[in-house]
Protein backbone atom coordinates (compact mmCIF):
# COMPACT_ATOMS: atom_id res chain seq x y z
CA UNK A 1 0.00 0.00 0.00
CA UNK A 2 1.30 3.57 -1.42
CA UNK A 3 1.56 6.26 1.27
CA UNK A 4 -1.38 8.20 -0.80
CA UNK A 5 -3.12 5.37 -0.21
CA UNK A 6 -3.16 5.37 3.18
CA UNK A 7 -3.38 8.57 3.19
CA UNK A 8 -6.53 8.54 1.21
CA UNK A 9 -7.63 5.64 4.13
CA UNK A 10 -7.43 7.84 6.89
CA UNK A 11 -9.47 10.46 5.07
CA UNK A 12 -12.16 8.65 4.21
CA UNK A 13 -12.28 6.92 8.00
CA UNK A 14 -11.74 11.15 9.42
CA UNK A 15 -14.91 11.84 7.31
CA UNK A 16 -16.94 8.76 9.05
CA UNK A 17 -15.95 9.84 11.86
CA UNK A 18 -13.93 6.46 12.99
CA UNK A 19 -10.53 8.98 13.65
CA UNK A 20 -10.07 11.70 16.26
CA UNK A 21 -9.38 15.14 14.77
CA UNK A 22 -11.87 17.97 13.91
CA UNK A 23 -10.97 18.87 10.25
CA UNK A 24 -13.89 20.63 8.39
CA UNK A 25 -16.29 20.73 11.41
CA UNK A 26 -16.49 16.89 11.31
CA UNK A 27 -17.11 15.11 14.34
CA UNK A 28 -13.93 13.55 16.04
CA UNK A 29 -13.48 10.70 18.08
CA UNK A 30 -14.39 7.11 18.07
CA UNK A 31 -18.14 5.82 17.58
CA UNK A 32 -19.99 5.29 20.86
CA UNK A 33 -18.14 6.84 23.45
CA UNK A 34 -19.13 7.85 26.48
CA UNK A 35 -21.46 10.46 25.47
CA UNK A 36 -23.31 7.96 23.82
CA UNK A 37 -23.74 6.25 27.02
CA UNK A 38 -25.31 8.94 28.93
CA UNK A 39 -27.94 9.58 25.88
CA UNK A 40 -28.88 5.70 25.52
CA UNK A 41 -32.17 4.05 26.73
CA UNK A 42 -31.21 0.95 29.56
CA UNK A 43 -32.74 -0.99 26.48
CA UNK A 44 -29.96 0.07 24.27
CA UNK A 45 -27.45 -0.36 26.91
CA UNK A 46 -28.47 -4.05 27.55
CA UNK A 47 -28.63 -4.81 23.90
CA UNK A 48 -24.97 -3.30 23.27
CA UNK A 49 -23.42 -5.24 26.34
CA UNK A 50 -24.86 -8.37 24.93
CA UNK A 51 -23.38 -7.60 21.68
CA UNK A 52 -20.02 -7.47 23.30
CA UNK A 53 -20.28 -10.76 25.19
CA UNK A 54 -20.67 -8.69 28.82
CA UNK A 55 -23.15 -10.63 30.87
CA UNK A 56 -26.27 -9.37 32.04
CA UNK A 57 -29.38 -10.28 33.99
CA UNK A 58 -30.01 -11.41 37.27
CA UNK A 59 -27.59 -11.48 39.71
CA UNK A 60 -26.23 -14.90 41.00
CA UNK A 61 -28.07 -16.33 43.96
CA UNK A 62 -25.76 -17.48 46.27
CA UNK A 63 -26.74 -20.65 48.55
CA UNK A 64 -24.64 -19.51 51.78
CA UNK A 65 -25.65 -22.65 53.47
CA UNK A 66 -24.65 -25.17 51.38
CA UNK A 67 -21.12 -22.88 51.22
CA UNK A 68 -20.68 -23.54 54.99
CA UNK A 69 -21.72 -27.47 54.67
CA UNK A 70 -18.47 -27.74 52.07
CA UNK A 71 -16.10 -25.86 54.13
CA UNK A 72 -17.01 -27.75 56.91
CA UNK A 73 -16.45 -30.83 54.56
CA UNK A 74 -12.69 -29.76 54.44
CA UNK A 75 -12.94 -28.58 51.06
CA UNK A 76 -10.78 -25.43 50.44
CA UNK A 77 -12.11 -21.76 49.27
CA UNK A 78 -10.80 -22.44 45.69
CA UNK A 79 -12.39 -25.79 45.81
CA UNK A 80 -15.74 -24.37 46.30
CA UNK A 81 -16.08 -21.71 44.38
CA UNK A 82 -15.35 -23.96 41.41
CA UNK A 83 -17.93 -25.83 42.52
CA UNK A 84 -20.19 -23.23 43.39
CA UNK A 85 -19.27 -21.25 40.02
CA UNK A 86 -18.45 -18.15 42.32
CA UNK A 87 -15.67 -16.30 43.05
CA UNK A 88 -12.90 -17.36 45.88
CA UNK A 89 -13.71 -13.82 47.79
CA UNK A 90 -17.55 -14.71 47.84
CA UNK A 91 -16.66 -17.80 49.45
CA UNK A 92 -13.81 -16.55 51.96
CA UNK A 93 -17.09 -13.40 52.98
CA UNK A 94 -19.50 -15.87 53.15
CA UNK A 95 -17.62 -18.37 55.84
CA UNK A 96 -16.30 -15.40 57.79
CA UNK A 97 -19.78 -13.90 57.89
CA UNK A 98 -20.59 -16.56 60.49
CA UNK A 99 -17.81 -16.00 62.57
Amino acid sequence: MSADAGDELKEKQRAWGRIGGKKGGQKGGRIGGKMSLRTMTPWERKVRAHKAGLKGGRKIRIDHAKVRVLREQGLKWREIAERMGISMPSVARIVKERK
